[in-house]
């Protein structure tokens, strides 16, 4: 499955002959890889330049080292959120705008919930239905389901069954969170969230794809627009006070 070495950079040679073996499906999650010793071997190198391109590879999430009897070197389960939150610490670090976050939401979250529903399995819905009464209660609650508002989008985005929507969905969508809950939006707005989640679930519910494209569009429309008045008004009774 190996190669010898003969490059200066060994452990990036390591590295690159594990995910290759990925790659190709050579090496499936859950496979067990041979010990330091026995990889050393196997490439005609150290255990040194093993042991750095292992520390590669597992912040990557592409391995798990266990300890003790049963321990080892194992192939990991691909996890995206790694990916997510890199991308989502850029966006934080940009300091993107309500405007921007809704006009990238518009380019993609509407044609997720198209295929949300033409995709979702009985285990998406239930688990969609159950979000959207837990933000019910949290609203009645006069609680911030920010967490709620998120999770149904993100099942939304999972219904789609395309790893890469999902990805972007997690890191913008964290952003957007947080973005929102930072204005305080009123529970009126709050409400009106609640009533358009409900309306993107029972198009999905219906395998209604048309219908769940325009409920979403119309739902990050929605939020924009009261937010931005929410936001302006609160600038202007803020330059009032300073007035005073």
């Amino acid at each position: 499955m190996f190669d010898s070495i003969k490059t200066r950079r060994l452990s990036d040679e390591i590295v690159r002959q594990i995910k290759e073996a990925m790659f190709t499906g050579k090496l499936q999650a859950g496979d067990k890889l041979p010990t330091e010793r026995e990889l050393a071997e196997r490439f005609e190198t150290s255990r040194a330049s093993v042991r750095e391109a292992l520390r590669t590879l597992e912040p990557e999430g592409l391995i798990r080292i266990k300890k003790g009897v049963v321990g080892g070197i194992f192939i990991a389960d691909v996890d995206h959120r790694p990916a997510a939150k890199s991308f989502q610490t850029l966006l934080q670090l940009r300091k993107v705008s309500i405007q921007q976050i809704a006009e990238v939401r518009l380019m993609f979250e509407p044609q997720v919930a198209r295929l949300a529903a033409e995709r979702a399995t009985p285990d998406d819905l239930r688990q969609l239905e159950e979000e959207i009464d837990k933000m019910s209660a949290a609203v009645k609650d006069k609680e911030l389901p920010r967490f709620y508002d998120l999770k149904f989008h993100l099942l939304i985005a999972r219904a789609a069954r395309n790893p890469i929507l999902e990805v972007l969905a997690e890191s913008m969508l964290g952003v957007a969170s947080k973005t929102i809950s930072e204005l305080h939006p009123s529970r009126d707005t709050l409400r009106h969230v609640l009533s358009r989640h409900r309306k993107v679930f029972d198009a999905v519910q219906r395998r209604d794809s048309d219908a769940a494209f325009e409920a979403m569009q119309e739902h990050i429309l929605d939020v924009e627009t009261r937010l931005a008045k929410q936001a302006g008004k609160s600038s202007t009774e803020s330059s009032r006070t300073k007035t005073i």
